[in-house]
């Protein structure tokens, strides 16, 4: 009779001389547990290659969030491709808007975008002096008559009217005609065009001193005509008019001022649609400082994300969760694929019979 011989992991059947034995199942699972695991190791390691970069982004925008220049540069990493460039440009050129144009190739140049050579030209033609002129001709006219500019000939004719308080006795005059008539009063603007005469005489006192508040509250009153200060902005410069903080009020018209005379009023216009208060308008001045003409684009292109982290932080706290996630798969898998290894080499071996009776 053939005799068995028994063992927790294998096995052999005595026949004579000749013995079968049987895989040892214990080492089969270590191995499909070791390969397993450095499958999972490999998996985790390649999705650091995008968690990585991902989330030092988005730490560096939360660093940034107090500067406005900073900001903007970052997020437009990735965003200002040579086609989105080429797109706005030529968007800008079809409706005769060679001041955005320009602003997109002053960017591009300034971060390394390429611009072609026949944009280029169409965008000089666009901003040669004659066409230009005509231009700016009629808009310093109308900036100067009805105190609405939109591009540096209209705010130096709306400046021109404000500094000899044309521009402020129109402004009262056009709302006492509102009151005649029992129409609406914009009380707010009544009050900018009274401080802008008393503006307008320190002015003279000083010979040019306060020259930004001057030109801030300019840039106020046009952009209130133009329906870009929303309801909460206006909420804090009426408190600060109300309150009497004077120091209040002249920080924030001299930041709007030093804006408008860095970026243009156009590009402080498309800022102001996306500032509620004042420190809202000292991130616009930071960032007209920093980019000058190509303040313009970069509002154009990131919107409120030129002043303020929008999406950053929901982003942030994606990849935060995600790199965490990968950290401890990483470690994880690394452990789980040591204990498969060594498990074999430290499991006890017990002392089993060489054989049993049949």
């Amino acid at each position: 009779m053939p005799r068995r011989c028994a063992a927790p992991h294998r096995f052999a059947i005595m026949a004579g001389q000749e013995a079968v034995i049987a895989p040892d199942v214990s080492y089969i699972l270590a191995m499909y547990r070791f390969f397993a695991a450095f499958g999972f190791l490999l998996a985790f390691a390649g999705a650091a290659h995008w968690v990585v970069p991902a989330g030092r982004q988005a730490f560096a925008l939360i660093s940034a969030r107090d500067d406005a220049a900073r900001l903007a540069d970052l997020q437009l990493d990735g965003v200002l491709t040579e086609v989105r460039t080429a797109s706005e440009i030529d968007a800008a050129l079809a409706e005769n808007d060679g001041e955005l144009a320009t602003s997109f190739i002053e960017l591009a140049d300034a971060r390394g975008v390429k611009v072609t050579a026949e944009r280029r030209a169409r965008v000089a033609l666009a901003n040669a002096p004659g066409a230009s002129l005509a231009r700016g001709a009629g808009r310093f006219g109308q900036g100067f008559l009805t105190g609405q500019g939109e591009d540096l000939a209209g705010l130096a004719g709306a400046t021109m009217g404000d500094l000899t308080v044309w521009g402020d006795v129109r402004d009262l005059g056009r709302e006492a005609v509102h009151w005649a008539r029992g129409e609406p009063v914009d009380r707010f603007m009544v009050n900018l065009a009274g401080i802008g005469i008393v503006a307008t005489g320190a002015t003279y006192a000083a010979f040019g001193a306060p020259l930004t508040l001057r030109a801030g509250i300019s840039v106020l009153k046009g952009a209130r005509r133009a329906g870009v200060v929303g309801g909460r902005f206006a909420g804090t410069i009426a408190a600060a008019m109300r309150g009497g903080s004077k120091a209040q009020f002249a920080a924030l018209a001299g930041d709007l001022g030093t804006a408008g005379s860095k970026a243009g009023t156009r590009a402080t216009f498309a800022g102001l649609r996306h500032v509620d208060d004042a420190a809202g308008a000292a991130r616009l001045r930071v960032l007209a400082q920093a980019k000058g003409g190509k303040t313009l684009a970069v509002v154009k292109t990131l919107g409120r994300g030129a002043l303020f982290l929008t999406e950053a932080l929901s982003r942030l706290a994606f990849w935060v969760m995600a790199g965490v996630l990968n950290l401890l798969g990483l470690i994880a898998s690394f452990n789980s694929m040591v204990v498969a290894m060594l498990r074999p080499m430290w499991k006890k071996k017990r002392r089993w019979p060489l054989a049993l009776p049949a």
